[in-house]
């Protein structure tokens, strides 16, 4: 029988219809019926099951799912997450699920509504992170601290990437993430360095072994890890300009140092400046010694531009943690590595350089992501504009005032 309805006697003597349905067997073999009742008449138990049956006819049946939502989390990240995203993007996302499956995951996967969901998302902005210089409760643990607006927004971007998924194994219906309403994020504007800036940064980094790495960001808008993975197979310096060609990235997560490609997936050559391409053969000559000074043990077969004294590769943080504290040597707080890389880009659209050219330089996807990121730099122009159009206004109008 695909399915039939049937009537109750309420304890009361009043009359419940509901219906039942085959649901056929799960991924375990195990037979499911799905049950309703609670209808006061039985052409209202009818309807309620014909389009049921209708949504088996049509594959789109959600049989009964015993998964709790941590159970489902897991899964996704074994069976999903695991296969299609980077593990540094893996390392993230449990991070992101750190904060919200103490709070959700004994709920039954098909009881997450977006009710929940906000609520929980109210419960993060309050009180979902933590912060050890935060004031201390009586037992003398931190108090918890405010979880950020934009931090809520990437749990929930987890959570909407992973119900997706479980719409899509039909484990339910419809994804409760989909109607979830949002705080807003406070637009943040990442700091660009003028030229004055960007010298005085490099000038505190002089004579370190940061000092190429920092030069080499500020010269191409390279990100860290395309700096950290260069090889000298991928640089020519001898003809002018210089080339450098961007073909990997250096990904640091828990589980180690692993190379990948770019973030946009592509490779794309860039003319180098000649202050550039001396630095870089400074740095040649000096790197030689140690392969001299380490023999055999020189790690020789990675090739690297920037690597330790034994030509192994950086770790990532530290270069940053050593860019940063430099930085604030140099009176720029706030500033580090990345910076240089935003300062390339607003530095040449200042300048007047087009923005298709600085999004191809700067490997960006699509010119609209360079025109997003960007959008200060063109303040400026737009006010540059306006003083040019005014001053040629201005210049005819007195032209016009001698000539009467």
């Amino acid at each position: 029988m695909k399915g039939c309805t049937f009537k109750r006697i309420l304890p009361s003597g009043k009359i419940s219809w509901g219906y039942s349905i085959d649901a056929g067997k799960d991924e375990a073999g195990q037979r499911h019926q799905i049950f309703k009742s609670g209808f006061t008449r039985q052409s209202d138990a009818d309807t309620a099951l014909a389009q049921v049956l209708q949504e088996k006819t049509d594959g789109l049946l959600v049989r009964p799912n015993p998964r709790t939502s941590a159970q489902f989390i897991e899964e996704w990240f074994r069976e999903h997450a695991a296969q299609c995203c980077t593990p540094k993007t893996v390392e993230c996302y449990r991070q992101l699920a750190g904060y919200i499956l103490p709070r959700i995951g004994n709920v039954p996967l098909q009881d997450v509504s977006a009710l929940l969901l906000e609520r929980v998302y109210n419960q993060l902005l309050q009180s979902g992170g933590s912060n050890r210089r935060a004031p201390k409760s009586a037992t003398g643990k931190p108090l918890p601290a405010p979880l950020s607006a934009r931090t809520v927004h990437h749990v929930h971007g987890l959570l909407h990437a992973a119900l997706g998924v479980a719409v899509r194994w039909k484990f339910i219906k419809v994804n409760p993430a989909d109607a979830c309403e949002l705080p807003k994020v406070q637009p943040r504007e990442a700091r660009a360095l003028d030229a004055a800036q960007t010298t005085w940064f490099l000038d505190a980094a002089r004579g370190t072994w940061l000092y190429p790495i920092l030069v080499l960001a500020a010269a191409t808008g390279s990100r860290r890890g395309e700096l950290l993975a260069l090889t000298w197979a991928n640089l020519d310096l001898e003809v002018v300009p210089g080339l450098m060609r961007v073909s990997h990235s250096l990904e640091q997560t828990a589980g180690g140092l692993r190379v990948k490609s770019t973030k946009s997936g592509k490779a794309r050559t860039l003319p180098l400046p000649a202050i550039a391409v001396t630095v870089l053969k400074e740095h040649r000559a000096e790197q030689d010694e140690f392969r001299r000074q380490f023999g055999l043990d020189y790690r020789a077969d990675l090739d690297l531009v920037f690597a330790r004294p034994d030509g192994e590769y950086m770790k990532p943080d530290s270069v940053t943690a050593t860019a940063c504290r430099l930085a604030r040597k140099a009176g720029l707080k706030g500033i580090g590595l990345h910076s240089l890389r935003h300062s390339h880009g607003s530095q040449l659209l200042a300048a007047g350089v087009g923005l298709a050219t600085v999004s191809r330089r700067l490997g960006h996807s699509n010119v609209g992501i360079t025109a997003a990121v960007y959008s200060h730099a063109f303040t400026r122009d737009e006010l540059a504009a306006a003083d040019t159009w005014n001053a040629t206004m201005t210049q005819a109008i007195e032209q016009q005032h001698v000539r009467q």
